[in-house]
Parts: structure tokens; sequence; C-alpha cells
């Protein structure tokens, strides 16, 4: 076998990978609209009871919960469960409301529309906001198709979770990060929702020295959860605390989700790995992770390469993602790729991207049938070459870039 073929991988050109987003956009929306009948045999579910968009149910009851003053009651299983029903049908299957208070917040707007409406605004809404800002990036026909091509944003897509969203308040606020550094902190804030896609934020902004994005995340941070807080009642914060243990359960023994988990406790876990040892292989991938995204954001290298440092370290740290959450490596892609486009891929840069887009494809079906958990594999794989590049003097800012060069120590920032 030629080497060359994966290391350079000069069959991999653009006009290759045009067509292959084309044929992978028209594969998602055929296999949504078959998603969407089939699941709509019984109402919004079919006949074993599986809701359309599996998992979009929660954040419309929660928002409804919520404008009803019954926020706890999304903590309460047996009587969620009743409420899910009450909603949509006594068949409906049993979704846990695994978020805080702050997430119901955030899905308000969905309280006032019926589920079917309620699902095209939070699914369109979401597509759209990832598609604008890949347009940024990648040019608006790429970024559109991108949107919906993405294995990930698939996944998302027929899930009904938050992908896109923590997406675009991930990748969005570090798009904005040197122009608007107290909007880029309003968005990372707003990841209180979801706070394992942010575990590194306080690193990277620290260790970059963007100071008033960092009190600008706390500050919305606080926000969100103040304003939960006095509207939603004590009650919802402590059923989310009582359901924690639940939840952690289910992490530790979930042996039926681990395959849709790229996490290095899921791997170690999925391999026969007791709890303790998981959670050790976890700290010490967390760390590396972290170290790897201090040194970067110390040094000079563009905000791109940055970036994308932060975002698949941020897998790497935490124990608890799910294969929708990946839609957030869309960016990932489409920065290094935007990089090497103007000082050329490195070797095994080309597959390694690849390897991270088709990555929620093979997620699964890898992990069903090897108990292998991937994920973290072709993780690690990126957050080397992305290092690499990052600590490379040649690729470092130059004059040349449109974004600003940032200051020995950063205190103006």
């Amino acid at each position: 076998m030629n080497l060359d073929l994966i290391r350079q991988a000069s069959w991999l050109d653009a006009a290759r990978a045009w067509r292959f987003t084309v044929v992978f956009a028209a594969i998602s929306l055929i296999a949504t609209a078959w998603d969407f009948i089939a699941h709509t045999t019984h109402g919004v579910m079919d006949e074993t009871g599986e809701q359309l968009a599996r998992d979009f149910i929660n954040y419309w009851a929660g928002a409804r919960l919520a404008i009803e003053g019954r926020a706890a009651m999304a903590y309460d299983t047996s009587a969620y469960h009743a409420f899910q029903r009450e909603l949509i049908g006594a068949l409906s299957e049993f979704r846990m409301y695994s978020y805080p208070p702050t997430a119901m917040l955030l899905s308000l707007p969905l309280a006032a529309l019926g589920f079917v409406p309620a699902l095209a605004l939070w699914t369109l809404g979401g597509l759209a906001w990832t598609a604008a800002l890949l347009s940024r990036v990648i040019g608006r026909k790429l970024g559109i198709l991108a949107a919906v091509a993405a294995p990930a944003a698939f996944v998302n897509t027929i899930s009904g979770q938050n992908g896109a969203f923590s997406a675009g308040f991930l990748c969005g606020g570090l798009m904005l990060l040197e122009r608007r550094p107290v909007l880029a902190g309003i968005l990372f804030g707003c990841l209180c929702y979801k706070p394992q896609i942010g575990v590194l934020l306080p690193v990277a902004l620290a260790a970059g020295g963007y100071w008033r994005t960092f009190l600008a995340t706390g500050a919305t941070a606080l926000l969100l959860v103040g304003v939960s807080t006095a509207w939603l009642g004590l009650d919802a914060w402590a059923g989310l605390a009582h359901q924690s243990v639940m939840q952690r359960g289910l992490l530790e023994l979930g042996y039926t989700l681990w395959h849709r988990m790229p996490t290095s406790f899921a791997t170690a876990r999925a391999l026969g790995a007791s709890v303790p040892v998981a959670y050790a292989v976890q700290i010490l991938s967390g760390g590396l992770a972290a170290a790897a995204v201090a040194i970067v954001w110390r040094g000079g290298a563009t905000m791109p390469v940055k970036a994308s440092v932060l975002v698949t370290a941020t897998f790497l740290a935490t124990p608890y993602a799910w294969d929708y959450d990946l839609v957030a490596t869309v960016f990932v892609v489409a920065w290094l790729a935007g990089e090497a486009a103007r000082t050329a891929f490195r070797p095994w840069e080309k597959i390694g991207l690849a390897a991270l887009v088709a990555m929620p494809l093979v997620l699964g079906p890898i992990a069903e049938a090897t108990r292998l958990q991937i994920g973290p594999i072709v993780l690690w794989a990126v957050l080397v070459l992305a290092t690499r590049r990052a600590l490379d003097p040649a690729m470092s800012l130059s004059p040349r870039l449109p974004a600003s060069s940032p200051g020995p120590s950063g205190a103006s920032r």
C-alpha cells in the first residue's frame, strides 16, 4: 500500500471535496425526509412510541413547563413522562430532561408553538445559524451545503438536539473574539445550559489574555442562572441536583450509550475499564488537552488554528459528549482547511480532517461491533495536527492576515 495515499491524500482535492459535500447533502435531505415520514405514522411518533426528532420533545415540553410555572416537574421522571404523554399521546416513550433550568429560558420561544412548528423553528434556526457562520469561513454556497451535509449535522437533526446551537455559541463566539470581545463573551456565557461544551473556555481566555471576554462570559452565565432561579424557582435546581445522580449512573453504566459518546471516559468503559480507571483516563486526557490549549493560546498562532485547538480539545476534556455535539468540529475542518489553503496542507492533515468529518457516520457502528470508541483517537490525531501547525513559527500570524495580531500580554483585550 502506498502510504502517501493517506499521508498526503493528494486525491482529496477541492473539486472532489465539493462533489462529496453535494452527495452527502442530498443523502442527508433524503434520509431526513424518510425519517420524518417514518415517525409520523401515529401523530408525531412511530408505532413504538419513538417521537419525531427523538429528543426534541425535551426542549418543547421544558419550555411549556417553564411558562406554566411547573419547571421542577421536568426533573421528576414519572410526572415528566406523564406530561409528555399528555402532550403527544399515551404511546410516547420516556425522554429525560437532562439540562439545567437555564436551558428552559433559552428555549422559551418554542412554548408558543405546536410540536411540528416548534420543531421546524428549532431545526431550521439551528441550520441557518450554522450555515451563516460557516459561510463566513468557506463561502455561502459551500457553507450552506456543509451545514446540511456534515454527518454530525444530520445526526443532530434527526435527534432533535442542540448541537447546532452549541456550535453557534462556541464557534460564533470564537469568530467574534478579536473584533467584538464582549459579544463573544455573551455567546460563551449562553453555554451555561451545557457547560461541558465550554469547559476549556476559561483556560483559553486566560491564557490568551482575553479578560473582557472572560468577564462577559461569567457575567452572562450568572445572569442566566439568576433569572432562571428567580423565575423558575429553587425547586427546579434542586430537581436537577437530584437527577444528576441518575445522569451520572447513565454515564458510568450506560453501555448502550457509549458507542455514541466520543470521549475518553466512554472509550475506557467500552473497553472494560472500571469506573475509577475510566475517570483516571479521562483526567489524564483532559489535563493534556487543557495544556495544549494553554500553550497554543499563549502563542502567536492564527485565531482559526487557536479556535481549532480549543474546540477539538474540548471533546477530549469532557467525559460527557454526544455525536450530535460534533457539529462544532465542522468549524474545525473549515478553519484548518482555510489555513491550509493559505499555507499548504501538511502531511496527514487532509486525511485527519476527512476522518473528523466522517466520524459521526462510523462512530456508532464501529464501537458497537468492536467495543472500540474511535472518537478520541480521531480527535487526538486532529489535536496533534492542529497543535503542530500552531507551534510552527512559519504558520504564525503575519501582517497579511486580516485578523489583528495579539499583543505580547493581551492586556488590552
